[in-house]
């Protein structure tokens, strides 16, 4: 199963995160190769304790969106 995830680094923290759009899984690490571990760890969680099957993995619990904005 493939998710996409947002990647951002934090230059005042020095730390790096991830979400995961349609999913409620973030995470957050100092390298971003353990933070993409990590979020990968927390999507197989998620889906294991929310009992999803194969069906609704396709179909995530959560109508996403991306938009663009100007400020």
């Amino acid at each position: 199963m493939r998710y996409r995830i947002v990647l951002g680094y934090d230059h005042e923290t020095r730390s790096h995160t991830a979400t995961v759009p349609g999913l409620p899984v973030v995470v957050d690490a100092d390298r971003e190769e353990e933070t993409i571990r990590l979020v990968r760890e927390a999507i197989t969680w998620y889906l294991e304790e929310a009992g999803a099957s194969k069906s609704s993995r396709e179909n995530p619990p959560v109508d996403v969106k991306i938009v663009t904005v100007d400020v």
